[in-house]
């Protein structure tokens, strides 16, 4: 599902439906259907919304850790070493 959110939300971008202030409803509505009918669950464009702000928080998360001497990113892993 994430991959599905991911790769609809970069359609929706290339579409310029992401401006300097965010999303546009339009591209929040598209992945929520594109979600909806993919997985057969009921997603809404808040909850779209909501996983872009985990996104953002995870983003930080690990963006801290890599700056720290003596980690790194092991992309055969996909983790942090």
């Amino acid at each position: 599902m994430e991959r599905v959110l991911a790769d609809v939300l970069r359609d929706q971008r290339n579409l310029g439906n992401k401006g300097n202030g965010g999303w546009k409803r339009s591209a929040l509505n598209a992945a929520a259907t594109m979600l909806s009918t993919s997985f057969n669950v009921n997603v809404t464009s808040d909850n779209v919304k909501n996983r872009i702000k985990l996104w953002r928080s995870w983003y930080g998360i690990v963006s801290g850790i890599l700056g720290q001497s003596g980690f790194d990113w092991d992309g055969t892993k996909h983790m942090i070493t």
